[in-house]
Order: C-alpha cells, then structure tokens, then sequence
C-alpha cells in the first residue's frame, strides 16, 4: 500500500511550485482586481498634462491625449485577457464537438471536417484573422470572432486523432457491446480522458490568441480607437516613440511578460499531466508485474 501510495506522488520542485502560485496569482489579480487597482479611469482625458513623464502622480506617466498610462495598462490586460479566455472556450468547444463527430462518426464527416480544417491549417491563420476583421469592420465582437474561426482547427484535430485512439480501446467496445448509446460513450467515457490534453493545449494556445489579439489591434484591425488595449497602445504611441520611449515599452513589456507567465502556467500544467500518466503506467506495471 505504501509504494502504490509513493508511484501516484508527483515530485516538483518546490520552489517551482512557488513561483507557479505566485505567478498564477499575479495573473488572477490582473483580470479580476485591475479596475480596483488604477488609480485613474483609463478614458480620463488631461490635455494640459499630456505626455508628462513617469512620477508620483502618474507611474507610468501620460499618454498623447493625458491619460494614465498605467491605469489604462491594467484596464487593457481585463480586456486583453477576458477576450482570450472567450476565444479560447469557443474554439475548444466548437473544436472538440467536430473532433468528435469526426472521430467517431468517421465516414463522410471525418472526411469533410479534416479536409475543411486542414486546408484552413494550411493558410497562415493571422492573415485569414485579418481578411476577416478586414472586411466584417472593427469591433471586439469582430475580433473574436475571426480569432474563433481560424483557430478551433487545431482543438478539432487534436480531439479527433485522441478519439480514434480511446475508441480502439477495450472499455468503449465493451461499452458498445453492453449497449450504451452513442452520445453517453462520447460523455460518460471518451470526453473525461482526452480533457487533461485539451486542458494542456487550451493554456499554450492562450498566448498566441492574445499576440493575435494585440496584432490585430496594432494594425487598426481590432478593437475601436482610443480603447485601453495594449496592441492599440503602441499603435497609438509609435510616433512619440523617440521623445516618449516609455509608452511603448510599457505595453509591449507588459505583453512580453503576460505571454511568457502564460507559458510557464501551460507548462506546469504540462508537466502535471504528464507525471500523472507516469506514475499512473508505472503503478499498473507494478501491479500486473507478475510475482517470482
């Protein structure tokens, strides 16, 4: 009992698991509490303090029109992050459900998804995002949309190869024999054992959806003019960037920062995972290891 208890005992390092906490809070303090933490409205217009420099008054200074640069830093990453989050939920959805449709189903629908998915993997998927924004207008509403659309591909390939594996397996034909439906084989036994992939996919596939996101915004193709969202920041601050480095830094430092903490929380997620499945194999070949 005890080495059976030791083989499902994950071993990270502490200090790793440290860091991870406090950059996982960090994260959860920018989306919720950012509102509470600025010290100005991000939309605050000062024309007679315009540009002013990094102070007590203003930590980060002002921006072209005299707004609080950092209170619209903090604003900007609610916004930047909550429209992630949203693109994120709607691509793994719409891409998990014709993954297993696909996968399951097979035939002439496995056929048309993966052709249709495929030859959208093929384009590049920021410039298919433009085209779309390009032509539907700005918007949040319209950025989420062309982000969603060129990127449940991945999750609807990902989940379908993971459901032709788990459906090969002896528990599902023993399911199907005993009679279950299609749609509880697909709830009650193939969903619960591709999560802990999509889980992982879901936090790496986070940081490009918000550099796409501020990309979008930088080349006017995203959220309205004068919004508080950092790609639109630096787009408003390139022609200050000489006199005024500091408006740019600070949104393109903060996007620096934002993606590598979401990476480090896609890879200790990762890493989680992955021991699980170790030790999980590791204590099945001890206990089907036959005894001398």
């Amino acid at each position: 009992m005890a080495r059976s208890r030791r083989l499902f005992q994950t071993r990270p390092d502490a200090k790793s698991r440290e860091t991870r906490a406090g950059l996982l809070a960090l994260l959860i303090l920018l989306i919720v509490m950012a509102p509470l933490a600025a010290p100005y409205p991000p939309d605050q217009i000062d024309i007679l303090n315009r540009l002013a420099p990094p102070g007590w008054q203003h930590f980060l200074g002002t921006d072209q029109m005299g707004r609080d640069v950092f209170s619209r830093l903090l604003y900007a990453g609610r916004l930047t992050t909550g429209a992630a989050l949203l693109v994120v939920l709607a691509s793994a959805l719409t891409g998990t459900l014709l993954g297993c449709i696909a996968g399951y189903l097979g035939g002439w629908s496995d056929q048309l998804l993966m052709r249709f998915s495929e030859g959208l993997s093929v384009l590049p998927a920021l410039a298919i995002a433009m085209i779309i924004a390009g032509v539907m207008g700005l918007g949040l509403a319209v950025v989420l949309l062309a982000l969603t659309a060129v990127h449940w591909t991945e999750y609807a390939r990902l989940v379908r190869n993971m459901i032709l594996v788990e459906r090969a397996k002896l528990y599902v034909q023993a399911a199907e024999a005993l009679g279950s439906s299609r749609k509880r084989i697909v709830h009650r036994h193939l969903l619960p054992n591709i999560t802990a992939p999509l889980l992982t996919m879901a936090a790496y596939s986070l940081s490009w959806v918000i550099l796409a996101f501020a990309g979008l915004s930088f080349l006017g193709l995203g959220v309205e003019p004068g919004t508080a969202e950092w790609g639109r920041m630096i787009a408003d601050a390139r022609n200050h960037m000489r006199s005024h480095p500091h408006l740019v830094l600070a949104p393109g430092l903060t996007i620096t920062a934002f993606v590598m903490l979401v990476n480090l929380l896609g890879d200790g997620i990762g890493d989680r995972m992955r021991a699980r499945h170790t030790n999980l194999l590791t204590f099945r070949k001890t206990i089907l290891k036959p005894r001398s």
